[in-house]
């Protein structure tokens, strides 16, 4: 943990007072050997340029030791965004760790009118983005792999909301996230659970699997879309 303890000590250097909390999230927040890929959020009492300019430099030797840059926002930030974040908070509050400082998290309220929103918003976003890019590279298996590995680990984060409107417990393989969200929504559990296993278990798919796999996950992406866009809460 040196990386973190230097890290945490440079921020509380250069913040002093007006450094309110920092807070681990994402699937290593609870791994206490982690020494990188550990996703922050450093809240501040007030926030200027001033202040970013400040904790530019360890912030910069932070992403250097391959961690993913920092959330940095105000106070005030972080109280005005329970809304439009709904997805992230719940995130953040069923996985998290202080790491120093005052338990924001404790505050958080999911409203289930703003979770599903959101959801409807991402899922739009993803159609959107996979159809470009199936426009863009459907000649380059290599790319396409790629395209198809983003979409499963945006759809799992949806799916995550998704169980958490229902009041479901989220499990914590991908594979078993999809087996319980099919109990509320319909799509191909064989394709969706195919793909988890390619990022996240080492699995592979041959030439005829991946054709097959673009063509369902058009149909897929726009069927779940207008499930998620009638459900009421």
């Amino acid at each position: 943990m040196r990386n973190l303890d230097n890290f945490v000590e440079e921020l509380k250097n250069k913040l002093g007072d007006n450094l309110i909390s920092i807070i681990a999230f994402g699937s290593q927040a609870n791994v206490d050997d982690t020494q990188n890929n550990l996703n922050l959020m450093i809240v501040t009492d007030f926030l200027n340029a001033e202040n970013l300019y400040d904790i530019s430099a360890p912030i910069k030797k932070w992403v250097d030791a391959n961690n993913p840059i920092p959330v940095v926002m105000s106070k005030a930030e972080w109280f005005s965004s329970f809304d439009v974040y709904a997805i992230e908070y719940s995130d953040i509050k069923d996985n998290h760790r202080i790491i120093y400082g005052e338990d924001l998290v404790n505050y958080i309220t999911i409203n289930k009118y703003y979770l599903r929103l959101q959801c409807e918003s991402e899922l739009k976003a993803l159609l959107l983005k996979y159809k470009n890019n199936f426009l863009l590279n459907i000649k380059s298996d290599r790319e396409m792999r790629k395209v198809l590995n983003n979409v499963i680990k945006t759809l799992l984060v949806i799916f995550r909301a998704i169980l958490r409107l229902h009041d479901r417990e989220v499990p914590y393989r991908a594979v078993d996230i999809i087996e319980s969200t099919a109990d509320y929504l319909t799509f191909n559990k064989i394709v969706l659970s195919k793909l988890a296993r390619v990022k996240y278990e080492k699995d592979i798919y041959n030439k005829q699997e991946l054709i097959f796999i673009e063509s369902e996950m058009l149909k897929d992406l726009q069927s779940i879309l207008k499930q998620v866009d009638a459900m009421h809460f």
